[in-house]
């Protein structure tokens, strides 16, 4: 309620309205530009305070163009670790990442790593660990991506192959023929 008393008092004397304060049967105060009651008690409002705008400065130098958007930065990425195709053995949980970039990561920017085409993870680190990776053959990518997700960089794909063991159920038994 307090919201809309305050925009009656900033907005009111831009409309040129009148303003009456009136309490309703509940004990509510309700402001009003059409008086709903006799006992509706018009409102003086006071001046809005304004202050000038600044005065522009005088030109006093040529204009200078200034281009707002960052330098566009091309990235080579490699993944060296872990080589291409290389077998992960059985008791190997875990994959790590690691990457080598060229320059540095310019801030704002990330590298987005990708398994089988499908996102890992987006950091500013270079390098991360990938949890229970599930046996088969995948291909990462790291791809480094400005604030709009646009792409300054991507690696050569690597290829690694993945092996766990297989749990092989017992067949369930075959009724026998009476």
């Amino acid at each position: 309620m307090r919201i809309w008393w305050l925009l009656l008092i900033l907005i009111a004397p831009l409309a040129t309205a009148e303003v009456y304060k009136t309490v309703d049967k509940d004990g509510r105060t309700v402001y009003t530009d059409k008086p709903k009651t006799d006992n509706a008690e018009k409102l003086e409002l006071r001046e809005i305070n304004t202050v000038p705008g600044a005065q522009p400065l005088p030109n006093s130098s040529p204009a200078i163009s200034v281009d707002s958007r960052p330098a566009q930065v091309d990235y080579r990425i490699e993944i060296i670790s872990p080589r291409s195709d290389v077998t992960i053995p059985v008791g190997q949980r875990d994959l790590a990442i690691a990457t080598v970039l060229q320059p540095a990561l310019r801030e704002g920017h990330l590298l987005v790593y990708f398994m089988n085409g499908e996102l890992l993870e987006e950091t500013t680190m270079n390098n991360i660990i990938v949890k229970d990776v599930p046996r088969g053959t995948h291909t990462l990518v790291v791809e480094a991506i400005d604030v709009n997700g646009q792409s300054l960089g991507t690696s050569a794909p690597v290829i690694v192959n993945v092996i766990r063991p297989v749990i092989k159920k017992n067949a369930p038994p075959k009724p026998t023929p009476k």
